[in-house]
């Protein structure tokens, strides 16, 4: 028999600890005890939403949608605050700020185009930017990112309207859609998703009727554009929720998903979040892909509940940050060896400089001289002479794996300590 109490602990595992759906419950809770009542969902799902706030967006039933704050979220947007809201001129100098808003924005460009499809490399993404003619579609998607983004930063005087998306959707798909995809504003026919699984048939997602696109697009830009105290919801959330919503609408044949990521991308920046112009989201996104779909579709099926999709971008959020912050760490530390070296009169080869540059981003401490050499295209010996010289400063420190020397990248630590 399951008593209210069994029920509370139920709710308590897997709403208050851990947001689970309706077939994760269901699977848990038949595995844990012998009998369940036959409306257990029904009453988790109530009670969800009786603790839940709802939004004023609707589902195409007719619903709102809603979510409520658990405190794994709770948690989560309290460091996205801590973290993304400081002043990094205290922190970190001009420099480093501008070289990694420019890596950032070249990251998203990249990893926005890559998610939807495009193939290409960082390497040349770099080149794009820099002025390079694209060669191809995904080339051109990468570059249209990349221009939307500049656009972004440029315009954040600006509302965030109709007028900005349009602009911003024209730039994103210039000279990538298919004839039948262009139009001049929303799409006028239906979408269909169909899943990744070529053997499917039924598409996951049908996208709402063409003619009630423009309601609920009104409806997006009233919620956006509201400001109102009785109204307040924190600025991370609700970009997420602009971020859902604009996907399931999906207004345009192509390019929603970028769209998106740069309104909300916006949104927040408009909000006082600087610190999201210092990494790329998409770029863990990217890896976590599967997480970020299932959220998305979690939304849809049960019972237009928000909370799947804030919760998982929390957490996909917060990683990025981490990283962030693992690597302006890194550019100070790297600053400050610069300059000490300077100071005590050390001078390093460009080769030298170039290669701490590298290493710094490495995600691996370790390298060897044979990578020294392929990435300075200089003989064995140069090679050699270079890294022992690093690692005599004890930017380096030079050890024997088998029968190869290798060298674990110390930096400032071991230069201090040298």
């Amino acid at each position: 028999m399951l008593t209210n109490e069994i029920f509370d602990h139920i709710y308590n595992e897997y709403t208050i600890k851990r947001y689970l759906n309706k077939p994760e419950i269901l699977y848990r809770v038949q595995h844990e005890f012998l009998q369940i009542r036959a409306n257990i969902w029904e009453e988790i799902l109530e009670k969800r939403k009786m603790a839940g706030r709802k939004v004023p967006l609707k589902d195409q039933n007719g619903d709102f949608f809603w979510y409520m704050t658990t405190p794994p979220l709770e948690a989560n947007l309290h460091n996205i605050d801590f973290v993304a809201k400081d002043k990094l001129e205290n922190l970190v100098s001009e420099k480093i700020q501008n070289d990694i808003v420019m890596e950032s924005i070249i990251d998203e460009a990249f990893y926005s185009s890559v998610i939807e499809g495009a193939f290409s490399t960082k390497k040349r993404t770099k080149e794009l930017v820099q002025k390079k003619d694209p060669k191809n579609k995904s080339e051109k998607m990468i570059l249209n990112n990349y221009n939307a983004l500049m656009f972004i930063l440029e315009n954040l005087d600006k509302e965030l309207d109709e007028d900005i998306l349009i602009q911003l959707h024209k730039i994103i798909t210039v000279d990538t859609l298919d004839d039948d995809e262009i139009s001049e504003k929303y799409r006028d026919d239906m979408v269909y998703v169909m899943s990744e699984n070529a053997s499917a048939i039924e598409p996951i997602y049908v996208a709402p009727k063409p003619e009630d696109v423009q309601g609920m697009m009104d409806d997006l830009f009233s919620f956006i554009q509201d400001e109102s105290k009785e109204n307040y919801i924190h600025p991370v959330i609700k970009a997420w929720i602009i971020h859902f919503y604009f996907v399931y609408i999906h207004p345009f044949f192509d390019g929603n998903g970028r769209v998106a990521r740069a309104i909300s991308y916006m949104y927040l920046l408009k909000k006082g979040y600087a610190f999201f112009k210092f990494f790329s989201i998409t770029s863990v996104l990217n890896r976590k892909t599967k997480k970020y779909y299932k959220a998305i579709k979690d939304s849809e099926d049960y019972g237009s509940d928000l909370t799947y999709f804030i919760s998982s971008y929390s957490e996909i959020t917060n990683e990025s940050l981490t990283e962030v912050i693992e690597r302006l760490y890194n550019e100070v530390q790297h600053e400050i060896l610069l300059e000490q070296l300077e100071s005590d009169e050390i001078i390093l080869n460009e080769r030298q400089k170039k290669f701490l540059s590298f290493m710094k981003k490495k995600e691996s401490n370790i390298c060897t001289i044979n990578e020294y050499q392929k990435r300075n295209k200089v003989s064995y010996e140069t090679a050699r002479r270079d890294m022992n010289e690093l690692q005599e400063l004890g930017i380096f420190k030079k050890a024997k794996k088998g029968k190869k020397f290798i060298f674990k990248y110390l930096g400032l630590k071991g230069y201090s300590e040298y």
